[in-house]
């Protein structure tokens, strides 16, 4: 949405709080007020409630004064609810509660949730970009961590917390951490980068669902040589899935790069082409997967792969599916990965069509060139030979006229 559209949701919050008990209990926090800071267009909108259960019971105050459009989501566990108003029935709003959060299981990354004010709610967040909260009644900004702004301004990824702690507790931050930068092209604080790598083996407690969400986002966002390069040089694909996994440890014809290296260049050559189409990037990425089954040795021994594009494409299709892509991109996504090795394939019989032209033409060149060296052969040798004879024909001649000339005498 817009900067203006934004501050239009705002100034509807700020009137329909004045005068009651929720005026100067909301902000706006996070993803939007961190866009607003740096100018980009803003997607979502977050508003935090410093009241406990705040998210909710905001929620049904705003129910019951006809305020939403159809019914709202609630997650109680998290005292958060998601949105739409009825004069703005196009966006979902989001509304939680300012909260703490206790990681007590360290096989899963779902927190115990309790109400809290706003200095803990701060804190729990996962990077200092996202910690800025803008007061709706006032308009003030909030940088309770003292970094925020600078980081926003200096293009600066860190935690709040200890970066260690913050990553064990949640390892989608690794994730989040990685798109972030890449999407904004913002470098990582170094002891945040250490505390990353060190904690990727955590990604394996991480849900199918949140994995296909951020790899989605990393996949169709901005910069993606950088966001999945670092995915994969951290090692972090290897918490995925085994399709994923077998990539990054497949190296086709016995080279330094991947499958999973094939996959990433390509999807970022077409984004630096300007290629935004989600299943042409789908199919770029998986074109090569294909590789880790349909690889077989010819007779000198080199690796040759086949039609590895029918098996890659009915991998690739399987996994599009799991992480909750939608089933007509996924046929689509198939469907050139198909197109792409038959195109392929007539290339390569072209070449060896082409080839095989060129090596009879060169044979024919040849036989042409010894025929011309066989010629010029023969001929020379015609030259030479009357010559030869007319002169032992002259000397004959010569001493039969002598011996003539004498016999008289």
């Amino acid at each position: 949405m817009t900067y203006k559209h934004y501050l239009h949701i705002l100034e509807y919050f700020k009137g329909i709080a004045k005068g009651t008990k929720w005026e100067g209990h909301l902000y706006a926090v996070g993803g939007c007020v961190r866009d607003e800071m740096l100018g980009s267009e803003i997607n979502d909108i977050d508003i935090a409630v410093d009241v406990p259960n705040g998210g909710i019971l905001f929620t049904r105050w705003l129910q019951r004064r006809r305020q939403l459009s159809g019914m709202p989501v609630f997650f109680h566990k998290f005292g958060t609810a998601k949105l739409r108003l009825r004069r703005f029935p196009n966006d979902e709003i989001e509304l939680v509660q300012t909260r703490a959060e206790q990681y007590t299981d360290k096989t899963s990354r779902c927190p115990e949730v309790v109400s809290g004010d706003i200095r803990q709610d701060c804190f729990r967040r996962d990077f200092t970009v996202n910690t800025l909260y803008r007061n709706i009644s006032t308009g003030e900004i909030l940088d309770m961590t003292g970094r925020a702004v600078h980081d926003i301004r200096e293009g600066i990824l860190r935690t709040p917390l200890d970066p260690y702690e913050t990553f064990d507790d949640d390892p989608v931050r690794i994730l989040r951490c990685l798109r972030f930068a890449a999407r904004f092209g913002w470098k990582i604080d170094p002891t945040t980068m250490e505390a990353l790598e060190a904690s990727i083996a955590r990604l394996a407690i991480v849900s199918r669902e949140r994995w296909g969400a951020e790899f989605k986002k990393m996949l169709f966002g901005r910069n993606v040589r950088q966001s999945l390069g670092e995915l994969a040089r951290t090692g972090g694909f290897s918490y995925m899935n085994p399709l994923i996994r077998e990539m990054a440890s497949k190296h086709p014809y016995d080279g330094e790069k991947s499958v999973l290296d094939m996959g990433i260049e390509d999807a970022a050559r077409l984004e630096e082409e300007g290629v935004d189409d989600e299943a042409r990037r789908l199919a770029a990425f998986f074109g090569y997967a294909g590789m880790i089954r349909a690889g077989v040795r010819d007779r000198s021994g080199a690796l040759r792969y086949p039609r590895h594009e029918i098996t890659g494409a009915a991998m690739a299709q399987r996994f599009m599916k799991h992480i909750g892509i939608p089933k007509e991109t996924c046929d689509e996504a198939a469907a050139i990965i198909l197109e792409k090795g038959e195109r392929r394939r007539l290339e390569e019989r072209q070449q060896k069509i082409d080839s095989h032209r060129r090596l009879q033409q060169q044979q024919h060149e040849a036989r042409l060139a010894r025929k011309r060296e066989k010629a010029a052969l023969q001929e020379a040798t015609q030259t030479e030979a009357p010559t030869k004879r007319k002169k032992r024909r002259t000397r004959i001649r010569t001493r039969t006229s002598e011996q003539l000339r004498i016999a008289p005498a």
